[in-house]
């Protein structure tokens, strides 16, 4: 086996974009909320601080566990899958807007240690650029469930029409600030799976 030279070193200089670094911060003031349906029983962030209230939804045609494990969940949430929240914490720029809107959405972990923090230091970097960045709290179809993603996408669509009445509620300090006609999904692991369902479930007429 003959190896080829590593040209690595020139080929990379020949891939410099004229362009400021997408790692500097942009110029916009940062600030952040939560939004929540009140109900957690583990999390303050979500059951008294949110300062847009939302309508738990029926995920229960999604998600499947044995009576056993929806007993387990259902006592250390507060919440069955009759009643999901919709939670979620957001970092957005300080101006008229409107602006982009991007919904996070994390992966698989243990439920109990939170994974929709992990989303601030690029939700504040996006926001400073003049997004709006969502992370998706899906902690409670986290750990041993399985066949779930579906609930995943479904609950990522129950986001976007929240968001819907966020840009329109006179009582909301993000009203006329999301541009819905530019919104963007991601996510890592479990999450970037139930992106791609989400995608498929909306071009569906009913979801």
């Amino acid at each position: 086996l003959k190896l080829t030279p590593d040209d690595s070193p020139r080929v990379l200089t020949q891939q410099l974009l004229d362009a400021p670094s997408p790692a500097n911060g942009g110029p916009l003031e940062v600030r952040s909320l939560y939004y929540g349906s009140g109900t957690d029983a583990q999390r303050p962030q979500f059951k008294d601080s949110v300062t847009l209230k939302t309508k738990p939804v029926d995920a229960s045609a999604f998600v499947s566990m044995t009576p056993e494990l929806a007993k387990d969940r259902s006592k250390y949430w507060g919440f069955d899958a009759k009643k999901f929240p919709i939670n979620g914490r957001v970092w957005y720029p300080v101006g008229t807007g409107p602006f982009p809107l991007v919904l996070g959405v994390h992966g698989n972990h243990n439920m109990k240690d939170f994974s929709e923090p992990g989303y601030e230091d690029l939700g504040r970097h996006l926001a400073s650029l003049g997004f709006i960045l969502a992370s998706v709290d899906e902690n409670f179809l986290n750990g041993a469930m399985r066949n779930e993603n579906d609930g995943r996408a479904w609950m990522l669509l129950q986001h976007l029409k929240a968001w819907r009445g966020f840009n329109d509620s006179s009582a909301s300090p993000l009203r006329g600030k999301v541009d819905l006609h530019n919104i963007g999904i991601m996510g890592h692991s479990r999450g970037g799976e139930a992106v791609g369902h989400a995608a498929a479930f909306n071009r569906l007429k009913y979801y």
